[in-house]
């Protein structure tokens, strides 16, 4: 009897090195064969190289989509080094959201007041607002590591884009629910705040997020783009000790929006450009903007910068151009409340 165990659990082990081994000398059965030890086997997937097309390099789907399962779950075998940036709810807002971010919310949700939202940015460039007050240094430390920590993986990361050939999507990694659950609670309604001419009821419903790396062994500069976005935030992490690298805005190239003194007056050519000039970046500095204000990243001269990015846009990824007339953008309640579900809990 104790011999047939034996050689069961013996066949039984054949039985799954021959399917380990299996997923990893062939690309295409490394999924359909649903190998037990996923992270292993995601470990020997081999990506396709990117091709150039029309000045910059392009990443096919196919591959990613077909390993898209035994990628998903490779990651929840690596776990996470910092458990409190998947999950957004209370934790997360204490630790990671500042306290003047979370007293901007509660005055704006409870007494229907942006004054002090409005407070929190500096519009540096026409049309372009910055913030130093919307995350927490154990926000920007916690997701640099949590970089570190899934870019030493040795799992297979599509790259961001065409054009940035270094970082991260964050919503592959397993931080999508939590960064929707950071849009829903805040950056929707700030960006509705900024720029209710573009963002409605359902223009800023889902996103796209990913960080950059720029460094003078990679990637030191971005040619003048726009962003598939309606309202894009770019937050720099850091680490500091970078020189160069600055952000350029340009006013032609798109249409022209006017911001006064304390009224938005849209011109009639929708989702565009603003104002020109250039920001200089530092570890904490968000950035919110129109998606098509057209801007570049100017040369990188020393050191490293990471910024985290999120795209803001409607539903399938649509885009809205045509902007809004007054009488039918949101109140300050509308944009404050959308989603109860996801509200900061002060």
């Amino acid at each position: 009897m104790g011999l047939w165990v034996a050689k069961g659990i013996l066949a039984t082990w054949v039985v799954w090195s021959s399917i380990v081994v299996g997923v990893n000398s062939g690309a295409s059965s490394r999924a359909s064969k649903n190998p037990p030890f996923a992270l292993e086997a995601a470990r020997e997937l081999v990506a396709p190289k990117p091709t150039l097309r029309e000045k910059a390099e392009f990443e096919g789907g196919g591959f990613w989509e077909e390993h898209d399962d035994l990628l998903t779950r490779a990651w929840q075998e690596l776990g996470p080094r910092h458990g409190d940036l998947y999950k957004y709810g209370h934790t997360f807002e204490k630790r990671y959201l500042s306290k003047a971010l979370r007293r901007a919310a509660r005055d704006a949700r409870e007494g229907g007041n942006e004054t002090s939202a409005r407070d929190l940015f500096k519009e540096v460039v026409p049309g372009v607002f910055a913030s130093e007050e919307l995350f927490t240094q154990e926000f920007l430390n916690d997701l640099l590591e949590e970089l570190e920590h899934v870019q030493g993986s040795g799992i297979p990361m599509r790259r961001p884009n065409g054009m940035n050939r270094y970082g991260v999507i964050l919503d592959h990694v397993g931080l999508e629910s939590s960064i929707q659950g950071l849009v829903e609670a805040s950056v929707r309604p700030l960006a509705s705040m900024l720029f209710p001419e573009l963002v409605g009821v359902e223009d800023a419903d889902e996103h796209f997020a990913f960080t950059v790396q720029y460094d003078t062994a990679g990637d030191t500069e971005l040619a003048k783009h726009g962003d598939a976005s309606v309202v894009t935030l770019n937050l720099c992490l850091g680490r500091p000790g970078w020189t160069g690298g600055y952000l350029r805005f340009f006013e032609r190239g798109g249409s022209g929006f006017h911001v006064g003194s304390s009224v938005f007056k849209a011109l009639p050519r929708g989702n565009a450009s603003a104002g020109s000039g250039d920001l200089s970046f530092r570890p904490g500095l968000a950035v919110l903007h129109r998606g098509q204000h057209k801007h570049q990243a100017l040369p990188l001269v020393d050191g490293v910068r990471t910024n985290a990015i999120v795209w803001l846009m409607g539903k399938h990824g649509v885009v809205r151009v045509a902007p809004y007339a007054e009488h039918e953008q949101l109140s300050v309640y509308e944009r404050w409340h959308r989603t109860s579900a996801n509200a900061l809990e002060l």
